[in-house]
């Protein structure tokens, strides 16, 4: 006789079960990724974002500044900070996926009311230990895609730790070779006013045993002075960026140079295998930009918030439970008589919340709105950044070949000018032309070196970290 009431029972339960299951399958959407057109990897071409991208440069100098700077720089000290905060609401996400169990231990003494109960009024005691449980049957996926969203901070707050240790030591890079390049041309205004002192000594001499002009000496003492004031604009320049370099590596200038810490010498070899630039990056590379793989996972995060919110609109069930042991007589609380247990299953129904539910799902389909489009400009900016750095370092590259050759050219000419005011065929102006040019292209060439050294920088940054091919470590 109870076989069809077992079994419409049946046709009912499990059409419904049916409904809940895939109610709850919808609330769990998998990642959509967008899709943004980019251009082909080359064929056959394999590369991998170098770690240490400041190796390439083989200076252990700057190796040494790097390091010291990523140890001690206060925005990347923020940057762990952050980290850490989004590792620990990772963990109270989580813990709501299990089960919660608290001890507890009570002690009570009352009096019961005698028109409540009906019966005399007495004084009771009541005694309790015993743990009790609770959990949240996630049947909708509510603390499943919180827990996801807060997992997916938790990687967006690691990448923007390495964006800011990318842009660290980019900006140590950048300010070491500019130290570098003052460096150099301090050094070369050095050699230039001991070279136009002896200039205007000779001339002073040949002035007083009347072989050349009291113009000419003059014009040979305007130039020491000249090449002085240059000197003294080197070293202000070198004392600044010592100061700016100090301040990145978190050290004083008198701290930072007492350990022997000097700038090694520009060297435009060692630029050959640092930048030795692939013939074509593929897409993906760039794709592992910091900024872009936290804007990426701020959109994993937030796809995971509206289904969180969604899942506001479904019941909430919790099972809750006791076990332990209750007395009316401290003595007797741990007899076998005393125990106590209970069982309970709640279910909380959104009924009316004057659209509460249905902003907070709003506001987190605005906020996936803005992941995708912020999603979208990184990689567009990510794109046009490379485009421009390469660029820029080809054209940096192909300055410094044309300012060295032009080295060679200028030597001559002032070889040639010393030649013709020694046989008397033009003035001495025309020697203080050559020497002018000459040191206004050694320093041009220094500072064409610098200039190429931050266009690689920059490239490598812009790239998240630069590129290796398999099987070579950063420093080839």
């Amino acid at each position: 006789m109870h076989k069809p009431i077992i079994s419409r029972a049946g046709r009912t339960v499990l059409p419904l079960t049916l409904v809940v299951l895939l109610a709850a399958c919808g609330l769990n959407p998998t990642y959509d990724k967008p899709d943004l057109p980019l251009p082909d990897a080359p064929a056959g071409e394999v590369v991998e974002v170098a770690p240490k991208w400041w190796e390439a440069f083989q200076d252990p100098v700057l190796n040494n500044l790097v390091d010291k700077a990523l140890e001690r720089s206060p925005s990347v000290e923020l940057a762990m900070a952050r980290v850490d905060e989004a590792r620990a609401v990772l963990g109270i996400t989580s813990s709501e996926q299990l089960p919660q169990v608290n001890g507890s231990a009570g002690a009570s003494r009352g009096q019961r009311s005698e028109s409540v109960y009906g019966a005399p009024q007495s004084i009771a005691n009541s005694y309790s230990v015993g743990l009790s449980a609770s959990w949240e049957l996630d049947l909708w996926g509510r603390v499943r895609n919180s827990t996801a969203a807060a997992r997916a901070n938790l990687l967006a707050s690691e990448y923007a730790l390495d964006g800011a240790r990318l842009t660290l030591a980019a900006s140590v890079a950048e300010q070491y070779f500019a130290l570098q390049s003052s460096l150099a041309g301090l050094e070369t205004s050095r050699k230039t006013v001991e070279t136009r002192k002896a200039s205007y000594e000779l001339r002073k001499k040949q002035f007083e045993g009347g072989i050349t002009s009291e113009l000419d000496m003059r014009q040979a003492e305007t130039e020491v002075a000249t090449a002085r004031s240059q000197e003294l604009d080197f070293a202000t320049r070198v004392n600044q960026q010592e100061s700016a370099l100090s301040v990145l590596v978190g050290q004083s200038p008198r701290e930072l140079f007492a350990e022997g810490i000097t700038p090694t010498k520009q060297e435009s070899s060692k630029l050959v295998a640092a930048g030795t630039v692939p013939s074509g990056l593929p897409s993906d590379l760039l794709l592992r930009r910091p900024d872009i793989q936290q804007a990426e996972q701020n959109l994993r995060a937030s796809q995971a918030k509206v289904s969180a919110a969604r899942a506001a609109y479904f019941p909430r069930i919790s099972l809750t439970g006791f076990l332990g042991l209750e007395s009316g007589q401290m003595s007797t609380l741990f007899d076998s008589a005393s125990g106590a247990w209970s069982f309970a299953g709640n279910l909380a129904m959104p009924i009316f919340n004057s659209g509460l539910t249905a902003a907070q799902v709003d506001q987190a389909r605005a906020q996936e709105k803005a992941a995708v489009a912020t999603y979208r400009q990184a990689v567009s900016q990510a794109f046009a950044d490379t485009r421009a750095a390469l660029r820029n370092y080809q054209a940096a590259e192909q300055k410094h070949a044309v300012l060295a050759a032009e080295q060679d050219v200028l030597k001559r000419q002032l070889y040639l000018a010393n030649l013709r005011y020694n046989n008397g065929y033009s003035s001495y102006l025309e020697v203080l032309d050559s020497e002018r040019s000459l040191f206004q292209g050694e320093l041009s060439l220094e500072d064409a070196l610098r200039q190429k050294r931050v266009a690689l920088v920059t490239l490598y940054k812009v790239l998240g970290g630069g590129w290796q091919v398999p099987g070579q470590d950063g420093k080839s």
